[in-house]
């Protein structure tokens, strides 16, 4: 019995102990000696959690140690982080890596991308005394095709110190964040009005028609009727694909609404051939797409004219130079030149220099604006020639005042418009001296000098 009771006590350790002890009563120990004692305990568990707090610093530095092999763009010392039966289940593929070798051909191709990594939220805890565990949120900066980008994804590291007296990595897992869109998803529902557009140059009505889901529907450009068949989506096609259609995106907003489902909106151009003749005719368009056993296909496609007309465009191009005139009224040349967009050329009516940046263009209305400028168009043809590119040329008269005297200037003008930010700024303005005026004073020099001769 006595020997059942010892190895019972050998096996529970300090729980038995303290059993034992608490069927026996305690000496009574003097007050000062009881508080002394309480006073080691205080210490000692002090002790165990500075070590604690030690060893959390120490295994959230691992992840800098991490960092910084990466940048040596060495996949061995990346992979001499692991321990030698580390597991890997990286975040871009779905092949587990469980070896040295296999963690280092990972980051071959990894360390490709030149990635920099950073924690965006980090919660370390110890699991036990040589065993730890780091997961959260990381970023990455990487370059794909010469172009810098940034990818977050979640992670989890399981550290184990080994007898050496470091850490190494047992266990890495990174995955994508669940909620965001990969780039390669937006570029392959980008994609698919190049693939629509494809279909179009076929002439076929029946290969666009294709592209739509059975159920899908079409509310297009040209015709009040709505299309929920795909024989009625077909019969629209055959009408329109007699113009010839070639399209292409002048601006494209895509999002994914869920895994398989997409919407692209935004505006886009077709240029038409009619009886011959090469028209553009541009548009508004979203296009909402479902992926179907791995291929996308249009559920609802609506298409609509700009609202703003061709010719309210060109009445609003018009009063730009109104508000030129109006900025020359001010006399401030730093007025007059913020018409001017970056990288604008000013030539003048009379100076030989080109005018090419911001400062040259004020210097010359410096002096220009001492004559009290005041135009008035004589002659104007405005022209789009894209949704936001104009020109507005002709003839153009200006009431100066010169030594005191009033006096008036024709000239030729060209002003090209570049809406920037919702503004039409001028990126080109020429302005000319009347040819035919230069022409007929020589002729009068000429007709007076034949006279001279003649008397």
């Amino acid at each position: 019995m006595q020997a059942s009771m010892r190895q019972t006590a050998s096996v529970n350790g300090v729980q038995r102990a303290s059993r034992q002890v608490a069927m026996r009563p305690a000496p009574a120990r003097p007050a000062s000696s009881r508080r002394v004692g309480a006073v080691k305990v205080q210490a000692l568990f002090g002790l165990f959690k500075q070590k604690e707090s030690e060893v959390l610093a120490e295994v959230s530095a691992q992840f800098d140690r991490w960092n910084a092999a990466l940048q040596t763009k060495d996949p061995k010392q990346v992979a001499a982080l692991y321990a030698k039966d580390g597991v890997l289940l990286p975040t871009v593929s779905n092949r587990v890596r469980t070896s040295p070798g296999e963690i280092e051909e990972y980051f071959s191709n990894f360390l490709q991308l030149h990635p920099n990594g950073k924690i965006d939220d980090s919660n370390v805890r110890l699991l036990a005394e040589d065993t730890a565990i780091n997961s959260g949120v990381y970023t990455f900066d990487l370059v794909r095709d010469g172009k810098p980008a940034k990818v977050q994804a979640r992670y989890s590291f399981t550290y184990k110190r080994l007898g050496d007296g470091k850490w190494y990595i047992v266990d890495h897992h990174s995955s994508g964040m669940p909620e965001v869109v990969a780039d390669n998803d937006l570029e392959e529902v980008a994609k698919q009005f190049d693939r629509w557009n494809a279909s179009l140059q076929t002439l076929d009505p029946a290969k666009v028609a294709a592209m739509y889901a059975p159920s899908a529907v079409l509310l297009p450009t040209v015709s009040n009727r709505v299309r929920t068949t795909s024989a009625e989506i077909q019969d629209y096609f055959v009408n329109f694909l007699q113009l010839k259609p070639f399209g292409k995106i002048d601006e494209s907003n895509v999002r994914m609404l869920a895994s398989d489902l997409a919407i692209n909106s935004g505006v886009y151009t077709f240029a038409l051939t009619k009886e011959g003749a090469v028209s553009k005719v541009q548009a508004r368009y979203s296009f909402t797409y479902r992926k179907v056993d791995g291929e996308w296909f249009i559920i609802d496609h609506h298409s609509s004219a700009m609202p703003e007309t061709e010719e309210k465009k060109i009445a609003e191009v018009s009063k730009q130079f109104d508000r030129w005139n109006a900025a020359l009224q001010t006399g401030d040349p730093a007025k007059v030149a913020a018409l001017y967009a970056p990288g604008g050329v000013l030539l003048p009516t009379v100076s030989n220099q080109v005018r090419t940046t911001k400062a040259e263009i004020e210097d010359y209305f410096s002096t220009f604006l001492t004559l009290k400028p005041n135009g008035k168009i004589n002659d104007a043809n405005v022209r789009l020639l894209d949704a936001e590119t104009a020109i507005n040329s002709g003839v153009y008269t200006f009431d100066l005042v010169v030594e005191g005297e009033p006096t008036t200037v024709q000239a030729r003008y060209s002003f090209t418009y570049k809406k920037i930010n919702k503004e039409w700024l001028i990126v080109d303005h020429h302005s000319s001296g009347m040819p035919e005026k230069v022409e007929m004073a020589v002729k009068k020099v000429e007709a007076a000098k034949k006279e001279a001769v003649a008397v």
